[in-house]
């Protein structure tokens, strides 16, 4: 089973590694077409596609029908970066990635109450990939981490009004981390849960509030080269490598208003406690000529916790075209430039949105395009291992283009 698990992890991993963080730190949320095209507004509660078990399992009960969906997202950030790398090199550029991230999702009402379902997405991921030379490359060249969820889950309508549901979030962790001086990698399983309760005092207004929990992982891996300065000169070593990460929990709360036959408004909050990133360990063991060694490499984030907010609107033209849009923001994790580094420059966020629906019979397609602007990205934090070459000081514009395709089919 664990086999299986890791052969479906593995297969998304090929898609989505890469993938630049569009949340706060290295947080996703694309794992819908219909919910890009709002803004992510409103998640868990809409009950118009099958998502809810990655936002609010209780969500479920909204869904009318059994189903299946998956959806794709394009990506591309470009972003212009320009600074010193705080010892004798100095310069300018830019990077653009472009990746595909994929989700899967499937729901089975059991009977007027109870409902099952599963979700493969991937909740968390990160890419920084430098060109080659760049000239802050002692501080980081390539930085890659990655979540894949599978995600089986159970909504209970407890009456016309309350619901409840629950997922086990079974997680794959991989993480790679390149500079001018070292190669490492490493992966791991987890788990963690979701729980949701959702309430609908009004046949045209629904709440929900989730809360997803940590999953502490202990990625264990290769050292592929470390290069040290020794009595023999310059040499590259190899060994194995060992690091501590959390992904962190958070807490939604979202609302969907019916005002009418043809439109529907929509909100959500949402909070990460990104605060547990308080410093990046990473053990090194490897041996030399002068016999085993163990560095630790330590850098210091201090991240803070964050919050995410969005409003949306739909609008229903006919029975088989709907169009939607929203607005968000998101509040960057760097308290300021002093804990910002090139592996993680990430940046406050506003989100522009817009998409539609086709449907007919029992087939659905989806699209969404967001635009993402990014502010404050100005890196002037060091590691521990590269302390010697200095602290960077990197200025960073960055902006993202999404494009999101979906399908139901509903039976």
């Amino acid at each position: 089973m664990k086999y299986l698990l890791k052969v479906l992890a593995c297969s998304f991993l090929g898609l989505s590694l890469a993938h630049t963080a569009n949340a706060a730190g290295y947080q996703l949320n694309e794992y819908s077409a219909i919910n890009m095209g709002r803004s992510f507004a409103g998640i868990g509660v809409t009950g118009d596609d099958f998502s809810a078990i990655a936002y609010n399992p209780a969500g479920m009960s909204f869904n009318k029908k059994n189903g299946i969906q998956g959806t794709a997202s394009l990506v591309r950030l470009y972003s212009h970066f320009k600074g010193t790398d705080g010892a004798d090199r100095t310069g300018r550029g830019h990077t653009s990635i472009e990746r595909v991230l994929p989700s899967l999702f499937a729901q089975y009402r059991l009977n007027d109450r109870l409902t099952t379902g599963i979700g493969l997405y991937v909740p968390f991921g990160l890419a920084t990939d430098y060109p080659n030379g760049w000239f802050g490359e002692r501080h980081g060249a390539l930085s890659e981490i990655t979540a894949v969820n599978l995600s089986p889950a159970v909504s209970y309508k407890i009456n016309d009004v309350i619901s409840v549901g629950t997922a086990l979030n079974i997680q794959y962790a991989k993480a790679h981390l390149t500079s001018s001086g070292s190669d490492i990698g490493g992966d791991d399983w987890a788990a963690g849960y979701s729980v949701g309760f959702t309430i609908q005092p009004l046949d045209q207004l629904r709440f929900g509030i989730s809360y997803r929990s940590k999953v502490s992982h202990h990625l264990k891996g290769d050292l592929d080269r470390l290069t040290q300065q020794t009595l023999f000169g310059v040499m590259n070593f190899s060994g194995n490598v060992d690091a501590k990460i959390t992904t962190p929990e958070t807490a939604i709360l979202s609302a969907a208003w019916d005002i009418n036959e043809k439109w529907t408004l929509t909100g959500t909050a949402r909070w990460t406690r990104w605060k547990r990133f308080d410093n990046l360990n990473i053990n090194l063991d490897f041996d030399t000529p002068l016999g085993s060694q163990h560095i630790t490499s330590t850098t210091p984030e201090k991240w803070r916790n964050t919050g995410f907010y969005a409003l949306g609107v739909d609008y229903k033209a006919n029975k088989n075209w709907t169009i939607r849009g929203g607005l968000g923001y998101d509040m960057t994790v760097i308290r300021s430039g002093a804990t910002r580094t090139p592996r993680i420059p990430d940046g406050r966020r506003v989100w522009n949105s817009l998409g539609f629906s086709y449907a007919y019979n029992n087939i659905q397609f989806d699209v969404g395009y967001a635009h993402i602007f990014v502010y404050g990205g100005h890196a002037k934090g060091t590691d521990n291992i590269n302390a010697k070459y200095g602290k960077p000081n990197i200025k960073y514009s960055s902006d993202a283009n999404m494009f999101s395709l979906g399908f139901q089919y509903k039976f």
